[in-house]
């Protein structure tokens, strides 16, 4: 007969899950000393000390696991945002649309895990109600506050993205893929392309962010006037 606990080679049997304790907080926790690379449902198991059918009343499986890490460690970042420090609702939306980007972008090759749709079981709510409040008092009805936020979170997870896929594959940015098509053609001109593929512009820089947030803001603003709300 083995040992309580053991199994017949004399190692120490695997924990089944919930009895065990895990939750939420520990899987985070232990995914975080592992390498992304490296990040497994097995691997995780492996740093818990549990069965890998233990995970599974949490995350299903690897995909699943990579968007909880992604919402988890964006949250965290988000929290940091001096939204509640805006003057008005114009600043606040250059500071929370700012935060938003970085914290997507401090997520690199994750950012690709993270979906907004899903973000409200994660998202600090503290900085949200914020926004709402500085629309509200900035004069944009409810219909309009969402839409705008919406809008802001799209364009951050977007330029969140772009920068991810422009720091992993050079080649693959605007600007070279236009050079590149130019370059395949023979028998046409395109005089406008072959301008703007020589300006060099950077589309996945902070001046491309400010210049997005600051053209929602000025339609924003458009939108009040035009509603005799400012």
């Amino acid at each position: 007969m083995t040992a309580a606990g053991k199994d017949e080679g004399g190692r120490r049997k695997r924990r089944p899950g919930k009895r065990a304790g895990l939750d939420v907080d520990q899987i985070i926790a232990a995914a975080k000393t592992l390498p992304l690379e490296a990040l497994s449902m097995q691997s995780l198991a492996d740093v818990l000390k549990v069965d890998r059918k233990a995970l599974h009343y949490h995350v299903k499986d690897r995909q699943s696991l990579f968007e909880l890490l992604a919402r988890h460690t964006f949250s965290e970042r988000l929290m940091q945002t001096r939204v509640r420090e805006a003057a008005d609702w114009k600043d606040a939306c250059r500071i929370y649309a700012r935060d938003l980007a970085d914290s997507a972008a401090g997520l690199a090759e994750l950012v690709d895990y993270l979906w907004f749709g899903d973000l409200m079981n994660d998202l600090p709510l503290e900085p949200v109600e914020t926004m709402f409040r500085h629309l509200n008092e900035g004069g944009f009805t409810d219909e309009d506050a969402i839409r705008l936020m919406t809008v802001l979170s799209t364009l951050c997870l977007g330029h969140a993205r772009d920068l991810a896929q422009a720091q992993k594959e050079v080649a693959r940015t605007r600007s070279q893929l236009l050079k590149s098509a130019l370059g395949a053609q023979t028998d046409h001109s395109f005089p406008n392309l072959e301008r703007i593929a020589s300006r060099g512009v950077d589309t996945y820089s902070a001046d491309q962010l400010a210049f997005s947030i600051a053209l929602i803001i000025a339609g924003a603003e458009d939108r009040l006037r035009t509603a005799g709300r400012r």
